[in-house]
């Protein structure tokens, strides 16, 4: 069955993690501590939050906590969120009798590192945080993927009504002194592209470390019999971390998604058109 989109996690949830785990970047090693309930550990990780306390963090969480700390930097009007949040409404979710989650705010935001019930109380589990991290960016980055292959359908419809006399771009990044692609270094607003300089890390060149949202993206041609004036194709350059999912998107507005498995980077590269046969579909 074709996986749909879920978002499970916001940019801002994901922060709230580092900002948490940040807190404790010095002092000295501690035990995690268990909790005779999922309650106090809960109340002990807010109040280690709340307090800027390194060493109650480091106890709450346990000594192998930066293993979940992100590259992104730390935003502290996440840390006020969080606790807003908390403030405003608080709940523990049982998920069995040995597992349970935080859940904060009216959205009902749940932490990613759930807590277990172990042989001597409830303790966070970093393994397990580890995994639903890695769920949540996959599919953060997938939701941004898509957002991103729209925006790249209206810079076409752009270009073609401003620069390309009813004809579409058939690149990412114009050539030098050109402007045959839907980014140019613009001399001034007038001379503005229609796609802004995230462009220069879209293409398949681009380092996986560097490539925007964990996808790399191409301009490829309609298949035989399509009426699609375009197609962009975009898909994870790490499949499985930073991505699952190859976007297509043709001049219809349509977006399609398939699964191309462990080779998808090679497919994706190989793709000369483009029809939305067996195995895609429409993403809703």
């Amino acid at each position: 069955m074709m996986r749909k989109i879920v978002c499970a996690q916001t940019a801002r949830g994901l922060r709230v993690l580092m900002a948490a785990a940040a807190f404790a970047i010095s002092g000295p090693l501690f035990a995690q501590q268990a909790y005779p309930t999922p309650e106090a550990a809960a109340n002990a990780l807010v109040n280690a939050i709340a307090t800027s306390d390194h060493d109650a963090l480091k106890q709450v969480l346990g000594p192998q906590y930066p293993s979940l700390l992100p590259e992104e930097g730390v935003h502290r009007d996440d840390i006020y969120a969080f606790l807003g949040a908390w403030a405003k409404q608080h709940t523990i979710e049982q998920a069995g009798d040995k597992r349970a989650v935080l859940a904060v705010g009216e959205t009902g935001w749940t932490f990613p590192i759930p807590i277990a019930k172990t042989g001597n109380g409830w303790k966070f589990d970093l393994h397990a945080g580890q995994q639903e991290l890695s769920t949540r960016r996959i599919g953060r980055n997938e939701l941004d993927t898509i957002a991103m292959l729209r925006q790249l359908g209206d810079a076409q419809e752009k270009y073609a009504a401003e620069v390309g006399g009813g004809g579409y771009a058939r690149r990412l990044v114009s050539r030098a002194g050109k402007t045959d692609g839907l980014y140019w270094p613009a001399d001034s607003d007038d001379d503005k592209s229609p796609l802004g300089p995230d462009a220069l890390v879209m293409g398949p060149e681009t380092p996986a470390a560097e490539a925007y949202h964990g996808y790399h993206y191409r301009i490829i041609t309609p298949g035989k019999g399509s009426d699609a004036k375009y197609v962009f194709v975009a898909w994870p350059v790490a499949y499985g971390k930073t991505g699952t999912l190859t976007f297509a998107l043709d001049s219809s507005g349509t977006v399609y998604q398939r699964d191309l498995g462990p080779s998808t980077a090679s497919r994706a590269k190989a793709m000369g058109t483009f029809s939305p046969g067996a195995g895609w579909g429409k993403v809703e």
